[in-house]
């Protein structure tokens, strides 16, 4: 029979950790294992764990290297199962969640993932105001890239990008890939995601959004600087993304979307990282600090530059050397 592991990358967050782990204790189809990225100083953590560990498969992992990305990659050593699940520690997955995406990777050949719509919780009235839409989760060729999967509606269907609070993998994929160590940011590495979508699409491989599940996003408070996506502005924070951006497309881009994707962040981006585009900002938005937006932004892609050139001429040299080497 097929195994399941899941990895849930925290830090102190203990009453958000518990809603999490009482979800997984209530699912239709349990998994075999549970291991929960802890950094060595976080006790509330540990204390947590040990309530649950008689009555779930969870223990702790220590998290080495940098932020969510070296806690999920401790956790990865630890898993050999089938089909890996990837949980944020504030999420609450509905009781059929892992049966209904067991059943999408299942459903058609060359499905290497599945996820829900997560509902978030930050402002509930705001949120249920909102419209829905179809085009989320995609890379197009001209490259722009659609998230705010948390505005999702429709029916399930065949993506190119997961949203990283509720999703599912299949244990080789993941294991191949591994989750990208090259990004920046102290906690919350903003576009992990579409570093394994993009290498999905080199192998031809494709994922599934499921807008009918909804899974509660308590959106907690995070430790670092990126609270962005929370109404913040930070120089370094929006700096790291705006290079992740560019560091992934560059890095893992294949085609012509290598191309097309850090030439849209710079003509047109976002309003966190705004392009030429959002110059309008300086007349609608002068409250928004759009200088400084311009300014991290740049910072960040220009870095990203530096950093894929730099490791393509190291990379460069050393097969210079290995082919210069005298045979023995």
């Amino acid at each position: 029979m097929e195994k399941i592991d899941v990895i849930i990358p925290t830090l102190k967050r203990p009453d958000h950790l518990r809603r999490c782990l009482e979800a997984l204790k209530l699912q239709q189809k349990q998994a075999d294992q549970i291991v929960v990225g802890v950094r060595a100083d976080d006790d509330v953590t540990r204390a947590v764990i040990n309530e649950y560990e008689a009555v779930l498969p969870v223990r702790a992992v220590e998290a080495r290297g940098v932020g969510v990305v070296g806690s999920m990659n401790s956790c990865l050593k630890e898993c050999h199962a089938e089909w890996i699940v990837l949980l944020d520690d504030d999420v609450e997955i509905p009781p059929h969640w892992l049966k209904v995406m067991l059943g999408h990777v299942h459903s058609t050949p060359g499905i290497v993932g599945a996820s829900g719509r997560d509902i978030l919780m930050d402002d509930p009235e705001m949120r249920r105001n909102e419209p829905l839409t179809e085009n989320v989760g995609r890379i197009h060729l001209y490259g722009r890239v659609t998230g705010a999967h948390h505005h999702g509606g429709g029916k399930p269907r065949m993506v190119d990008v997961l949203r990283g609070s509720n999703c599912l993998y299949q244990g080789d994929f993941l294991r191949s890939c591994g989750f990208e160590a090259g990004l920046r940011g102290k906690g919350a590495q903003v576009n992990w995601e579409l570093a394994l979508a993009l290498q999905a699409r080199q192998r031809k491989l494709r994922m599934i959004f499921d807008p009918t599940v909804h899974v509660i996003h308590n959106v907690a408070p995070r430790h670092d600087n990126d609270n962005l996506h929370r109404a913040g502005f930070n120089f370094e924070a929006t700096s790291d993304i705006a290079y992740n951006e560019t560091y992934v497309a560059l890095s893992h881009g294949r085609g012509i979307i290598r191309w097309t994707l850090p030439l849209w962040h710079f003509c047109v981006g976002s309003h966190l990282c705004p392009g030429l585009a959002r110059a309008v900002d300086f007349v609608l938005r002068p409250s928004s600090k759009p200088m400084q937006r311009f300014a991290a932004t740049l910072t960040g892609r220009l870095g990203a530059f530096k950093a894929c050139l730099s490791r393509s001429q190291t990379r460069e040299r050393l097969l210079s050397e290995q082919a210069a080497a005298p045979a023995r």
